[in-house]
C-alpha cells in the first residue's frame, strides 16, 4: 500500500511547543530528584511539542484521511479521494501579532505563503495538503499531486458553484 504523508501543521502555537520542551525537559530533570510519578510531565510537555495534523493518501485505494498525530499514532478516518476530484494553489497572507509587554506596542509581521490544497465540487471544502513560501514550487508540487491523484488542477472560484 503506497501512502502519500503530508504533515500539514503543528495543532499548537509556537509558544506553546517552546513550553512543551521547557516542560520535557524539567520532567527528565524531575524524574531523577523527585520520583519516576514526574514522567506524566514528559509526556505532557512532548504531546505539547509534538502533537500535528496532518493527510495520509493512499493512491491504490483512491482514500484520503485528515488525522491527528499525537505520539505518533494517526487518529482520523478514512474517505473516498473522489469527494475532492480539484487541486487548487491558494495564495495566503499569513498575520501573527505580539504585544510588547512594557511598551503595549503590537508587532505585526506578515508574509505570503502558498498552500496546496484538495478542494470538493462546489469548491467549499478544503483540505490542506503542503505549504510554501515560493509560489513555482508549490505549482510544480501542485502538478505533480495532481498528476500522481488524477484530478484536475484549477483555480479556486466557490461563487461558479454557487
Amino acid at each position: 500500500m503506497k501512502l502519500l504523508n503530508y504533515k500539514t501543521n503543528y495543532v499548537f502555537p509556537s509558544i506553546s511547543r517552546y513550553l512543551g520542551y521547557l516542560l520535557s525537559f524539567v520532567g527528565i530533570i524531575a524524574i531523577f530528584n523527585v520520583g519516576i510519578h514526574m514522567i506524566l510531565l514528559c509526556f505532557f510537555g512532548l504531546g505539547l511539542s509534538f502533537t500535528r495534523s496532518g493527510v495520509l493518501i493512499d493512491k491504490e485505494n483512491l482514500k484520503i484521511k485528515e488525522y491527528l498525530e499525537i505520539f505518533w499514532f494517526k487518529k482520523g478516518s478514512w474517505k473516498s479521494i473522489e469527494l475532492y476530484p480539484y487541486l487548487t494553489i491558494l495564495e495566503i497572507t499569513e498575520k501573527s501579532s505580539m504585544y510588547g509587554a512594557r511598551s503595549n506596542v503590537e508587532h505585526i509581521s506578515r508574509k505570503k505563503v502558498f498552500r496546496v490544497t484538495l478542494l470538493n465540487n462546489n469548491h467549499r471544502e478544503k483540505t490542506l495538503l503542503k505549504q510554501f513560501n515560493d509560489k513555482e514550487k508549490a505549482h510544480k508540487e501542485g502538478e505533480k499531486i495532481a498528476a500522481d491523484l488524477k484530478i484536475d488542477k484549477v483555480i479556486y472560484d466557490p461563487r461558479k458553484y454557487f
